[in-house]
């Protein structure tokens, strides 16, 4: 699969929105955790848009 520009300005952008935000009880920078999500989603055999918008959504 090959991704998008559109794509990798939705991660820059992702970066800029959640720069300061650290995971809890880890500390782990919060971009991170959606930079996983994204991956396993994509690994997964996920749409780019499915990728991205799983990642993007909060948890229920």
């Amino acid at each position: 699969m090959t991704l998008t520009n559109r794509f990798a300005e939705a991660l820059v952008y992702a970066n800029e929105l959640h720069r300061e935000q650290v995971r809890k009880g880890s500390g782990e920078p919060y971009i991170a955790h959606l930079l996983g999500v994204t991956s396993l989603a994509l690994e997964h055999g996920a749409s780019e848009d499915e990728a991205y918008d799983r990642s993007a959504r909060p948890h229920l």
